[in-house]
């Protein structure tokens, strides 16, 4: 009688204490799921609506924003043009800076989002060549087709494709 007593108090507490732990720790996990949504969401809206230049990655935005006078400040020269000349397929700057997104400078780098997957930066003489390099074809933005055309499968199987580009990120 007395250990079903002892028993049956031992059984009280371990409730008393796992009901209020259980409680706790599924609040903690909607709290932090609710924290990761938010986080998550700030971060679509703040890249949703940051318009960038064509082969130039988020963090070098704000190089590519006209000053006052709507010119475009060379990166590394220090030059100045009418922003409307950058990434209009002919080199003005000395370093290269205004064209990100085409061939023209033989210096200057196209950065791939790669949605989804890992971005990387080409050199610019790869951007509009044939081949496409990106895993989501951004760097083939004219679609031209330069060179033969292999067979579809012959293309998958050296991953390495022509335009237009399939995303295969």
């Amino acid at each position: 009688m007395c250990y079903k007593r002892y028993l049956s108090l031992s059984r009280r507490k371990i409730s008393f204490f796992v009901a209020p732990l259980l409680i706790t720790s599924i609040i903690f996990i909607i709290y932090q799921i609710s924290i990761f949504v938010q986080i998550s969401d700030g971060y679509k809206k703040a890249n949703f609506g940051l318009k960038l230049v064509r082969g130039t990655h988020e963090q070098q935005a704000r190089f590519y924003e006209p000053n006052s006078q709507n010119k475009f400040v060379c990166i590394r020269s220090l030059e100045e043009i009418d922003f409307k000349m950058v990434n209009d397929d002919y080199c003005d700057c000395l370093d290269g800076s205004d064209e990100p997104g085409t061939s023209a400078c033989g210096n200057g780098m196209f950065f791939c989002r790669n949605q989804e997957h890992f971005p990387k930066s080409l050199h610019s003489s790869m951007v509009n060549d044939g081949i496409c390099d990106c895993c989501d074809g951004s760097d083939e933005w004219k679609n031209e087709v330069l060179l033969h055309n292999f067979d579809i499968v012959l293309q998958k199987r050296m991953h390495k494709y022509h335009p237009p580009c399939p995303n295969v990120c």
